[in-house]
């Protein structure tokens, strides 16, 4: 480096210094002939050409400056220049070199036309003066800026902002680089203008940037007094905005909206928050809505119910609305509002509109001129209005009275001075009818305006009533004195004394009194006189018992015909009523019942002989019943012995139609029996405990021949359960299957009769079963089935042909079913069979059914080993019994009466007795009862009589059992048997 131009005294502190200096020729193309340290390092090791030219600078550009701006490599450098004329030198010195900025700064032309032509304030000072300031300040405050440099400059700004420029100077001081401040600067006018200051502060110099914003700063605090005067809105209306950002799903809330869900301040919440505010029963309404609205940008008006954070409960209104572009919802936001009060005001305006409108008198609301501004649905319908007719009406269309309009005028006069006023008056209808009205009305006042409230209440009823009642006593003025008997009121006082206060005309001809002892006919005496002597008793009893009691009094008494001097019957009937002062009243009336009491003891005398006509036929039907087994039992006992004995095949053909002749013979009789018990109500049924499943198979097992002889298949199907111990009457119940299997068997040939008997329901202590009996035979037809339960009434009237009998048994039946509680039910089809079914409920015992051991059977005597003895006093009954016992090949003694049996039994040993239940001398129920007092030998009872008559005297006599006449030999054959078998 040349050292040319240097004092080496200074030669080490400019190398080192870190500006840059280095000294160049004054000649083309100007060498640089020194540099030191700092320029090498930035500059100089960069440059190809160390020559001023190669630094591209022309030096005549800067003959007049002071300083020199050189670009290299993108950077710009500022140096001071001295150019050789001044310091009498032959170089260029360039010294205080620095980098000034980096590629594109503005070049000082440019900066100085910058702060020429701009508007903001640039200023340069230090401490609390400026040193520089554009020119700018003359446009914004009108000063030059020679009147702010080097002056105060706290004298500018307003008294109530200085603070803040004071803080900032300070902070400066404290080492702070950068401040902001808004303040007020006074300008040259006297008004203050408001300045937004940004100041760097740099050793000692701070550089500052102001911007006039007096306009911003005016709509800013327009703004914001906007701003608060909508909070202050928002909380007196109660009114919150809000807004969803819909990508994030986030909802933001105005402070009204906050203050609604008494909550603290919040930027946003989620909507699932928000939601989360409303009442359970209402977030589906607003989910959906918000949904909507977001999707498809549907707007909604929806009044729900909140529950603050505070847990109040309020009513709220909430508007949703949205805002699309692109044909897509772009913004969707809205309002709340609190509607509490306006809700319960609504509700209350409401109540009080219901009430009007479903009040049930008329209102009619008029204004002073007459005007009806407001009708309740009553008065609509009375009067014909027609709502949403667009007519007008004046109180003068439906009151005739005040179409003029003076009467008006005085009427409002008169309501002003009373307040009140109530009147009668007839509405005429549009149809032109009338209506009779009590009106009362009222003048009000609301927010200065006066009405005239009408209530108006239909009283046409009341008008016809009082009509009505004044011609109804007219009516009965004139019906009291024509009524045949007499009407009355008696009085009975507090201390004791009776007496008639009123008389109908009518007692004259009841009582025989004349006219002119009508007027003084109040004592009871004169009354009394005119009851027969037998009867007073009667009377003054029945009266004290009334007064006492106060009940209705009813009595009928015989009094004396003044005509004849006989006497005849009244019936007098009243009610008593207790007056205030203690007095007992009776308003009654008396009545002559001569003829009813003729009546009804015709009536008495008819129902004593019809008593003793049917007390004859039942007498006479027992005893024909009884009569007519004793032959009857002959009859078959002769046909089983003949047929016993060797007989051709036309013999025993008319045998066995004898035979079937007596068959049904018999159960006519017992048909027409029962049913005479059942018209006479004596046919009772008795509940003992019974196996059902022993009783229905006993039915079965009995009538199992019956099936054979008609060639048909019996079946019986019983659930087992069903054996257990019921309570229920065996006999009727063995009765009521016994006739509809004979029914079935009898109109079934060659086919089936099956028995089904099952548990329908389980009912706690009781069981439902169900009975059917259904048979493959010729069925009935539809019109038909009505009748077959009728009494005496046959489908196929014969009693020669298999089809025979009384027409009793199916009405038998179901009349013993009605008295169990039950219905016989009937399905049928002509040709196709029939099926009888009935339910019955039975009470189960609480003893539990066990199987009862089989006993070995004892050893069956021969029959030659076998004696009876045999108690009848029929001659012709004990003959056939006879022969019958003999063709078995058993012995038998035989004794008339039941004395004769009780002496055989204790003088010799008999196997079985034969005992006839009716018979002379002792009858077998108590020849019975001594046998079993010192035998064991079992004892058979044979009678005409229906079992059912004589069970409970069977049973308590200690009968092995009964067989019933006619005698069946072959049933007498298994009863002989059972009862020495098990013996």
């Amino acid at each position: 480096m040349k050292e040319r131009g240097i004092n080496n005294t200074f030669k080490k502190i400019i190398y080192e210094s870190s500006e840059m200096v280095f000294l160049a020729d004054d000649t083309y193309p100007y060498n640089i002939f020194y540099t030191n340290e700092s320029f090498d390092k930035i500059i100089g090791d960069k440059l190809v050409d160390k020559t001023l030219v190669g630094l591209g600078l022309d030096i005549n550009s800067y003959i007049f400056s002071e300083e020199m701006i050189i670009s290299f490599q993108d950077h710009e450098f500022v140096f001071n220049i001295e150019l050789p004329q001044d310091n009498g030198s032959n170089y260029f010195l360039f010294y205080k070199g620095k980098e000034m900025r980096a590629l594109g700064m503005p070049t000082k032309k440019e900066t100085g036309e910058f702060f020429k032509n701009t508007h903001d304030l640039i200023a340069i000072g230090q401490e609390n003066f400026l040193t520089w300031i554009s020119s700018s300040v003359a446009e914004v405050l009108g000063y030059s800026p020679e009147e702010m440099t080097n002056v105060e400059l706290c004298q500018f700004f307003h008294s109530e902002d200085l603070p803040q420029v004071q803080e900032l100077l300070l902070g400066f001081k404290k080492g702070i680089s950068y401040g902001h401040v808004e303040v007020r600067m006074i300008s040259k006018n006297g008004d203050f203008k408001c300045i937004d200051w940004n100041v760097n502060y740099l050793e000692g110099i701070f550089y500052a940037i102001g911007r006039d914003i007096t306009t911003e700063r005016l709509v800013k605090e327009g703004l914001a007094w906007k701003n608060e005067l909508t909070k202050l809105g928002e909380i007196v209306s109660k009114t919150g905005v809000w807004e969803i950002i819909m990508p994030e799903n986030k909802v933001i809330l105005s402070e009204g909206f906050c203050s609604i869900l008494e909550m603290g301040q919040s930027d946003f919440l989620s909507i699932e928050q928000i939601i989360q505010y409303f009442l359970p029963d209402f977030r589906p309404m607003i989910q959906k809505s918000l949904t909507e609205l977001m999707a498809i940008g549907k707007d909604f008006d929806l009044r729900l119910k909140i529950k603050s954070k505070l847990q109040k409960e309020k009513w709220v209104r909430v508007i949703g609305k949205s805002q699309f572009k692109d044909n897509a919802t772009s913004k969707v936001f809205g309002t709340i509002r609190d509607i509490s009060e306006e809700n319960d005001l609504l509700s209350e305006l409401g109540l009080y509109k219901e009430m009007f409108e479903h009040s049930p008198e008329s209102i009619l609301i008029s204004d002073m001129s007459g005007k009806i501004i407001f009708t309740n649905q009553e008065a609509n319908q009375k009067l014909g209005i027609l709502i949403g007719s667009g007519e007008t009406y004046k109180i003068g269309n439906f009151d005739e009275r005040f179409v003029e309009g003076s009467v008006w005028e005085n009427f409002l006069s008169q309501l002003a001075r009373d307040k009140n006023l109530m009147y009668k008056t007839q509405y005429i209808k549009k149809d032109k009818l009338g209506i009779h009205m009590e009106v009362n009305c009222s003048l009000v006042e609301i927010n200065q305006n006066k009405y005239v409230v009408s209530f108006a209440r239909d009283i046409s009823e009341r008008v016809n009533l009082e009509q009505t009642l004044q011609d109804s006593s007219d009516f009965l003025l004139h019906l009291t004195e024509q009524v045949p008997g007499a009407l009355y009121q008696f009085v009975l006082d507090k201390e004791g004394q009776m007496k008639f206060s009123y008389l109908s005309p009518g007692i004259k001809d009841l009582l025989g009194i004349k006219e002119t002892e009508l007027k003084d006919f109040s004592d009871i005496s004169l009354a009394i006189n005119k009851v027969h002597p037998e009867d007073i008793g009667l009377v003054l009893t029945s009266t004290v018992t009334s007064a006492r009691t106060l009940k209705p009094w009813n009595c009928q008494f015989r009094v004396k015909e003044p005509a004849n001097g006989q006497f005849k019957w009244v019936y007098g009937a009243a009610k008593p009523e207790m007056l205030e002062n203690e007095d007992v009243v009776w308003y009654g009336y008396l009545t002559d019942i001569s003829d009813q009491k003729r009546f009804e003891e015709n009536l008495k005398n008819a129902r004593e002989q019809a008593e003793r006509a049917s007390q004859i036929k039942s007498e006479f039907l027992s005893m024909i019943s009884h009569e007519l087994r004793t032959p009857l039992n002959a009859i078959s006992g002769s046909v089983y012995t003949l047929l016993q004995d060797d007989h051709t095949s036309q013999q025993a053909s008319a045998l066995n139609t004898i035979n079937f002749a007596v068959d049904n013979l018999i159960i006519m009789i017992n048909d027409l029996l029962d049913y005479q018990k059942i018209e006479a109500g004596k046919l009772t049924l008795e509940y003992n405990p019974m196996n059902l499943k022993e009783v229905v198979n006993q039915v079965v097992k009995g009538l199992e021949f019956h099936a054979k002889d008609s060639r048909n298949k019996l079946i019986l199907n019983i659930q087992e359960e069903l054996n257990q111990e019921v309570k229920g009457d065996k006999v009727r119940l063995a009765q009521i299957l016994n006739n509809l299997i004979t029914n079935a068997l009898k109109f079934t040939n060659n086919g089936e009769v099956e028995i089904e008997v099952r548990i329908r329901e389980f009912l706690d202590e009781k069981i439902r079963v169900y009975f059917s009996v259904k048979d493959s035979g010729i069925g009935i037809a539809k019109e038909h089935q009505s009748r077959i339960f009728n009494q005496f009434d046959q489908i196929h009237h014969s009693f020669s042909k298999k089809y025979g009998g009384t027409g009793l048994g199916l009405s038998i039946t179901k009349r013993l079913l009605e008295q169990m509680n039950s219905q016989i039910g009937l399905e049928s089809e002509l040709g196709m069979g029939s099926i009888f079914f009935f339910e019955i409920v039975f009470e189960k015992t609480k003893k539990l059914f066990v199987p009862a051991p089989q006993k070995e059977n004892a050893a069956m005597l021969p029959f030659d080993k076998i004696k009876l003895l045999m108690a009848e006093d029929n001659d012709v009954n004990a003959l056939v019994l006879g022969k019958i016992i003999k063709k078995w090949g058993i012995e038998y003694d035989r004794v008339n009466n039941g004395q004769e049996a009780v002496d055989a039994v204790k003088n010799e040993k008999y196997d079985c007795v034969l005992m006839d239940i009716q018979m002379p001398v002792m009858d077998g129920f108590e020849a019975t009862k001594l046998i079993k007092s010192i035998s064991n030998v079992p004892v058979l009872a044979l009678s005409a009589a229906a079992k059912q008559d004589l069970i409970e005297k069977i049973d308590q006599s200690g009968f092995t059992g009964y067989v019933s006449k006619p005698i069946d030999a072959s049933e007498l054959l298994k009863k002989i048997k059972e009862a020495l078998n098990h013996f």
